[in-house]
């Protein structure tokens, strides 16, 4: 399941990131890396954009980068 396909107040972990090099590094600093757990907050309209808390930090995703994070449920 990716980021898009889950619901909105759920705790997930990820399992990968499938991004070009340079977005997955950028996204790693931030906290967003296999095995890490976050919460996903809400979603924009129409699911173009996701905010995700991990840890203290709440992180906003566009559906692209989105759709390539893997999750699980935590």
């Amino acid at each position: 399941m990716n980021l898009l396909e889950s619901s909105e107040n759920k705790k997930c972990r990820i399992i990968s990131v499938n991004l070009c090099d340079s977005l997955k590094e950028h996204l790693w600093a931030m906290g967003v890396y296999p095995h890490a757990t976050l919460y996903v907050k809400r979603y924009g309209w129409f699911k173009s954009s996701v905010q995700i808390q991990i840890g203290q930090r709440l992180i906003a995703l566009g559906k692209d980068q989105a759709r390539s994070i893997e999750i699980c449920a935590a």
